[in-house]
């Protein structure tokens, strides 16, 4: 239970960085604690970031269009 505790936890984190480590996600015995931490964490921080949006009275996209990255 402790490992699996861990893996999870060290997922969430993962997640909220919008990183993921497959050697772990692979895992058998706690992978999957470890995938749904990383799913929680992204959760986490698309809150937090719309929730800053929203503080700021944020609109609608940050993007206008697509980056050119031609510079034509």
């Amino acid at each position: 239970m402790d490992d699996a505790l861990v893996a999870y936890n060290a997922g969430r984190v993962d997640g909220a960085a919008g990183y993921r480590d497959p050697q772990i996600a692979e895992d058998p015995e706690v992978g999957a604690d470890y995938r749904i931490g990383v799913l929680d964490g992204r959760i986490a921080a698309f809150h937090l970031i719309k929730e800053i949006r929203r503080i700021l009275g944020v609109e609608g996209s940050l993007f206008e269009g697509p980056d050119d990255v031609t510079g034509a």
